[in-house]
């Protein structure tokens, strides 16, 4: 008997199925699933539940759950401050030289200078008599010249209107509402 092509089609289509689920089942591991994170057997460290322990029937122990007093939630945390604009720094190795100190002393380790007394006694001051007084200084005083006097400034000329003479005129006026008819040039009859 021969197949038609129709039914190798589903034949090798039923292959392909069943060879992609042996593969995935047999050598593909699932996300999550491996081995590694299922429980142990504490007896003998096959995976649990053991078939040769089967008194067993809890799982191994769980690890203890840690003190949560002890941490905080990661949103909690501000965030780190931002760098300084370094523009407003300079190296140290830039810093200009000190100066030798040991040509200078402290200002307040110098001694207050004592004040000056003068001798006012009676016959210094017939010797030389008392002083005149110190002169003010004073502002100069400004003499202005004096105004000008502008002669009066001669009346503007008048100017004389012409005599009008009024005509009057009488007008008749036509109060008929009717108006007269104006024919088109290009009518026969009119205007010619």
């Amino acid at each position: 008997m021969r197949l038609s092509k129709t039914h190798m089609l589903l034949v090798a289509f039923l292959l392909g199925c069943i060879t992609t689920y042996l593969y995935t089942t047999r050598f593909v591991k699932r996300e999550g699933f491996q081995a590694e994170n299922l429980p142990v057997c504490s007896d003998c460290g096959e995976k649990w539940p053991c078939p040769d322990h089967g008194g067993s029937k809890t799982a191994p122990s769980c690890p203890p759950v840690p003190d949560m007093s002890k941490y905080v939630l990661k949103t909690s945390i501000p965030p780190c401050p931002g760098l300084p604009d370094m523009t407003n720094y300079m190296l140290k190795t830039e810093c200009p030289p000190v100066p030798d100190l040991s040509q200078y002393v402290l200002k307040s380790s110098i001694p207050k200078q004592q004040p000056i007394i003068i001798d006012t006694s009676a016959d210094t001051k017939a010797k030389c008599g008392e002083c005149p007084p110190c002169p003010r200084p004073r502002c100069p005083e400004i003499k202005c010249p004096p105004p000008t006097v502008c002669p009066a400034a001669a009346p503007c000329p008048r100017a004389i209107c012409p005599q009008t003479t009024v005509k009057c005129k009488a007008e008749e006026v036509d109060s008929s509402p009717v108006r007269p008819y104006l024919a088109p040039l290009g009518v026969p009859g009119f205007g010619q």
